[in-house]
């Protein structure tokens, strides 16, 4: 059983890879099984095994990160801006091929948006116990700016900027915005 599963683990990470080469080049719209089972030295029948199309295979890639994303959140337990922005590079690094063709190279116009609300009840949660004065009205907007400002500064800042200039920033722009709720 166990040469069993490091074999899917391999052939999935190989077919995973393969994609993602492809998505470099082209839409996914152009991406056919026969190429990726080409790249990925592979049968066809073996890739429909494990994903029935190049959409399912895109959307198993995505699920991924989002999985890794919220494993990142969870490590918070408070409204720490810096932890918050450690934790987002933490899960680029470790899936930084994926997180390069799909979010920084724009193959993924969803994923962003995913992640956003992925964090929007825990963030919510977070913040209404520490900006008690804040209505429900107000903390959504204020969500609504901070997460889709915090990701673009990573995403747009990730090779422009050292991490330690974007937590720098993030924790002083944050810091300045809560303390108008408190």
């Amino acid at each position: 059983m166990r040469k069993t599963d490091a074999r899917v683990r391999y052939t999935k990470r190989a077919v995973k890879e393969a994609f993602l080469s492809l998505l470099r080049e082209k839409p996914i719209n152009k991406i056919t099984v026969k190429e990726v089972c080409g790249l990925a030295e592979i049968n066809r029948a073996t890739f429909y095994s494990h994903y029935s199309d190049c959409y399912a295979l895109m959307e198993s890639i995505e699920q991924e990160l989002l999985g890794a994303f919220t494993q990142a959140l969870g490590l918070l337990r408070g409204f720490d801006s810096g932890m918050l922005i450690e934790a987002i590079y933490r899960m680029v690094e470790h899936n930084e091929n994926a997180c390069r063709v799909l979010i920084f190279g724009g193959a993924s116009p969803y994923i962003l948006p995913k992640m956003i609300e992925a964090a929007r009840a825990p963030g919510l949660a977070l913040w209404k116990k520490q900006l008690p004065r804040a209505t429900d009205a107000e903390l959504e907007m204020l969500y609504t700016h901070l997460s889709n400002g915090l990701m673009h500064v990573v995403v747009e800042g990730f090779y422009k900027y050292t991490r330690e200039e974007v937590v720098s920033f993030v924790e002083r722009a944050c810091k300045g915005t809560l303390e108008l709720f408190k």
